[in-house]
């Protein structure tokens, strides 16, 4: 991304969290966060929604990752999020709203808890579909045996039931259980209509490639 494209107070955050995702090995890195910053342009654009807020919230999203390896909750990461913002002379008018959208971007009405019970913002909804969009498609796959492997995940193991209910603090799974269980249940939880389009193609991409996988581990193909 050239850096004409980029706000210089996005670009600011951006210094500022740089750091904090060096060396980041579980697909929750930098190149992520950009991912999902140029992904929330696009949704953005369609929902109207405001991309300065968008566009923080992608750059300091992940924080909460940096914490161990067991699930901490977003929104334990909202003070630390004032302070990069404060530090990259971010509007003070519009930090309630990234905070906000940090706060609750990691919510799916198919997990075992969710804190879905208000109305979401537009920024909400786009950095939400932004994220997941990226756990999706042919990126989404590298992520996500990245992530595996991070955390000791086995690829496959066809003896183990794939759950109804997702529980995202629960890591003990496979990568391809991990797909079955959540990724492949993210287009239906897309809630901008630009963000389902793209969700359907990268969704279908992946459900190819978990059926194909399944089918060689047979030795079927």
């Amino acid at each position: 991304m050239r850096a004409d494209d980029v706000p210089p107070v996005h670009e600011r955050i951006a210094d500022v969290v740089r750091e904090h995702f060096d060396g980041d090995n579980t697909g929750h890195d930098i190149a992520h966060a950009w991912r999902v910053y140029r992904l929330g342009r696009r949704l953005a654009e369609h929902e109207n929604a405001n991309f300065d807020v968008v566009g923080a919230a992608a750059l300091v999203h992940d924080l909460h990752r940096l914490r161990g390896d067991g699930f901490t909750h977003p929104r334990e990461t909202v003070p630390e999020v004032r302070e990069i913002l404060a530090a990259a002379d971010f509007p003070a008018d519009g930090r309630d709203a990234v905070c906000h959208c940090v706060a609750h971007h990691e919510e799916y009405d198919f997990a075992e808890t969710t804190d879905l019970d208000h109305v979401p913002t537009a920024e909400e909804r786009v950095l939400r579909d932004a994220d997941n969009l990226d756990a999706l498609g042919a990126v989404g796959i590298g992520r996500a045996f990245t992530f595996g492997a991070h955390h000791g995940q086995g690829m496959y193991d066809p003896d183990r039931d794939v759950r109804e209910v997702y529980d995202r603090s629960d890591r003990d799974n496979t990568v391809i259980q991990h797909a079955r269980e959540k990724l492949l249940r993210l287009p239906d939880a897309m809630e901008t209509e630009a963000g389902r389009e793209l969700a359907a193609d990268r969704a279908a991409f992946l459900e190819a490639f978990v059926e194909r996988f399944e089918a060689e581990w047979r030795g079927e193909r």
